[in-house]
């Protein structure tokens, strides 16, 4: 049953509804009146905040552009003191980071492991949310599987993975995984990495690689065999011998004697 209209002439019914709006409006502005300098005060505050996040976003982006053009110039030197002076000039900035890496790679390229393993080192242990931290993950595992520090080298490959599940890197750590359990003679469980790539990472550039590594994996490793001594070199062939003498050149005849012209007779 509906509720039945409220008479106005109740006790308690407000009489004049216009009067009341303007009672609560006059109250709204006293109020506004009695706090007008606390309300432009925190207006003014908060114009002065924005501006300043503004500021300090163009600051930042500005920071930003510099590193990025300061590492972009390093890259085009390739030399280490150029990527040294970026981490100086732009510390904790991404370009910085980039820096590290660039320079790791060029320290591997001049053979020089151990300082490009410090120099990876580094870059994890300062740059904790760097977007290619994956990157420096991946190439210091490979430096100790390289050097046959194969417990490192897992710990690192399994850490790229977590870094990033579904980049390029994690399954070609899921390889490397693989390539460790079989250089320790564990074919199942590197039978188990290859499939992973497949299960995990079906759209991945290495599916035709890992195809081929795991038909070897079933045909096994052929059956060495030994190589062929080789064969005693042949002494030079003597000039054979002639059992008879050769024959003598013919010595020439001694000439006749002239002969004597004749003798006179007597009493001519």
């Amino acid at each position: 049953m509906a509720d039945a209209p409220q008479n106005p002439a109740e006790p308690g019914a407000p009489k004049n509804l216009d009067a009341l709006a303007a009672s609560e409006a006059a109250g709204v502005v006293e109020a506004i009146d009695r706090n007008r300098n606390k309300i432009l005060i925190g207006v003014a505050a908060g114009g002065v905040a924005l501006c300043a996040i503004l500021i300090w976003g163009q600051v930042k982006k500005q920071k930003h552009l510099a590193a990025a053009a300061a590492y972009s110039s390093a890259l085009a030197k390739g030399e280490i003191a150029a990527f040294d002076a970026v981490t100086v000039e732009h510390p904790g900035s991404v370009a910085a980071g980039n820096a590290l890496l660039s320079k790791a790679d060029l320290q591997i390229d001049q053979g020089k492991p151990e300082d490009a393993r410090a120099t990876l080192e580094r870059f994890l242990g300062e740059f904790g949310t760097h977007p290619r931290r994956a990157q420096g993950l991946f190439a210091l595992a490979n430096l100790f599987h390289t050097a046959g520090d194969k417990e490192a080298a897992k710990s690192h490959y399994e850490k790229t993975i977590s870094a990033q599940k579904d980049g390029e890197l994690a399954p070609l750590a899921r390889i490397r995984l693989g390539d460790l359990a079989l250089e320790a003679g564990d074919t199942d469980a590197a039978d188990q990495h290859y499939q992973e790539v497949f299960t995990l990472h079906p759209d991945s550039a290495f599916t035709d690689y890992i195809e081929e590594k795991i038909s070897l994996l079933k045909v096994g490793n052929p059956p060495e065999v030994e190589a062929p001594a080789p064969a005693p070199e042949n002494p030079k062939p003597e000039a054979p011998k002639s059992e008879a003498p050769a024959p003598e050149a013919p010595k020439p005849e001694a000439p006749a004697p002239a002969p004597e012209a004749p003798k006179p007779a007597d009493g001519q």
